[in-house]
């Protein structure tokens, strides 16, 4: 097969010991055509100082301050030589035939424009049902099939360059969380596929040092699924998915204590409304019903009402 650059793009922030790790499972990698590049966002751990020594070749981008991973991996792929983006987390490793086989999906079929691999622990290897998986728990038995998808995990994911040519980069107002699922909406509408495809293996370490977590994750995974719902949904699909989100969460803030915390949260959004609106690009009508059904397929509508307020609200 032809052997395309496959840049390896990685963004950390004071994990010096995960991201050595994960820059040496790229290199023991069967597929050698690739670049590294890891994005600092910011850190004072002594990152930088042990990449340039333990692999002098790793393209790094430093950055002064930490400005998400939206925009961290965006400032990666600025300098991205490479057909394909390889997006890896931090605390996470590459199966040693993980860029062999995604490059081989690639090339058989040209309109698939996002591969979101299987994500799995590290230690147990079995699937990770956390923030790696984004499918239904019924979908679970299906995890070794691959399927058309309606997002894709960030940490774990591959994108020709050539989507964000025609679509655009993350948003950066999301700043962490459902960067994924609101790209995936453009990459649709472009007429790209995004596909789920478990024969691409990572290997999440889930780092000590995690960002975001608890109800301070649920709240900015609130918060950016409804900016998503304002500015990509068309009106029809905002009025029937937006109250049943808003209720959900409302529902499992109330069952665990922080009501009122979500209450502020959604008042921050109605406040931002306005600037919101003015960002407003929303999809087709043919891409969100087809969104839709993917999503009812093995996304958040395949569940039940309790089963997404346990997992997803």
């Amino acid at each position: 097969m032809e052997i395309p650059l496959v840049s390896v793009l990685v963004v950390t922030w004071n994990r010096k010991k995960d991201v050595l790790e994960t820059v040496q499972s790229v290199y023991e990698q069967t597929y050698q055509n690739f670049e590294i590049i890891v994005v600092d966002n910011g850190s004072d751990d002594g990152t930088i100082d042990a990449l340039r020594l333990f692999r002098p070749e790793v393209r790094i981008v430093t950055l002064d301050r930490n400005i998400g991973i939206s925009a961290g991996r965006n400032a990666g792929i600025g300098i991205a030589r490479g057909e394909i983006i390889f997006f890896l987390d931090s605390d996470a490793s590459l199966d040693h035939n993980a860029l062999t086989n995604l490059v081989r999906r690639f090339q058989a079929d040209s309109d698939i424009g996002v591969i979101n691999s299987k994500i799995v622990n590290a230690y147990t290897k079995q699937l990770d049902g956390g923030p790696g998986w984004a499918y239904s728990e019924e979908q679970k038995a299906n995890q070794n099939v691959e399927f058309l998808s309606w997002s894709f995990s960030e940490g774990g994911a591959a994108i020709r360059k050539q989507v964000f040519d025609r679509v655009g980069l993350f948003w950066e107002l999301l700043f962490f969380g459902c960067e994924g699922q609101e790209l995936s909406l453009r990459v649709w509408d472009a007429g790209y596929k995004v596909l789920y495809y478990p024969e691409s293996v990572v290997y999440h370490r889930a780092s000590s040092q995690q960002r975001v977590a608890g109800k301070d994750r649920d709240f900015l995974f609130f918060r950016n699924s409804l900016y998503i719902y304002i500015v990509r949904y068309p009106f029809w699909m905002l009025i029937l998915i937006g109250p049943l989100k808003i209720a959900a969460v409302m529902i499992r803030g109330a069952k665990r204590g922080y009501l009122l915390e979500v209450l502020r949260i959604l008042s921050e959004v109605i406040r931002i409304i306005p600037l919101l609106l003015k960002h407003r690009k929303p999809i087709q009508n043919h891409t969100a019903f087809l969104y839709l059904k993917l999503q009812r397929q093995q996304g958040p509508l395949s569940w039940s009402l309790s089963s997404w307020l346990k997992h997803k609200a």
